[in-house]
């Protein structure tokens, strides 16, 4: 009998933050949108990882959308990465408005003020107010259950 929590679905992500001079993008399952009125999304991000210090101390970030064929950028985007101007991992970024990295190629991405943080036990959710959203191409989503189990976390 396995775990229950395991068959969710979730979506797959690319949070990217930058706080001074300090940029970074971390893999992501655990995003969602939270309210409609004002528009407002959220990443749970494990205390431990780099990127939860950078949101800590960020104003803002954001969240890109995968592509269901760029399941092979995932790994790029675990662990320790190089980090340049215009890419991470090797990936090509733009800078967003709000000066967080965002993926050049993905299906799109939000760009988010950080309005709330919220202890969630080994994980912090950090609310970001929606404040741009761009779309950059078509196609269908990638998501946990395309991944047969080779990902989770948040």
């Amino acid at each position: 009998m396995g775990n229950v929590l395991t068959k969710f679905t979730y979506g797959m992500y690319v949070v990217g933050v930058r706080a001074g001079d300090v940029r970074n993008g971390m893999a992501a399952s655990w995003a969602a949108q939270v309210s409609f009125e004002p528009k407002r999304a959220m990443v749970a991000v494990k205390k431990t990882r780099f990127t939860h210090s950078l949101l800590d101390s960020a104003g803002a970030f954001t969240i890109s959308v995968l592509r269901r064929d760029q399941a092979d950028i995932l790994e790029r985007f675990k662990g320790e990465k190089e980090v340049t101007e215009t890419t991470i991992g090797g990936v090509p970024v733009i800078s967003a408005e709000n000066g967080a990295p965002a993926l050049a190629d993905c299906l799109g991405y939000i760009e988010l003020e950080k309005v709330h943080a919220f202890d969630a036990g080994d994980h912090t959710l950090f609310v970001g107010e929606v404040t741009r959203m761009k779309t950059i191409s078509e196609g269908g989503p990638l998501t946990s259950s395309d991944l047969n189990g080779h990902f989770y976390g948040g």
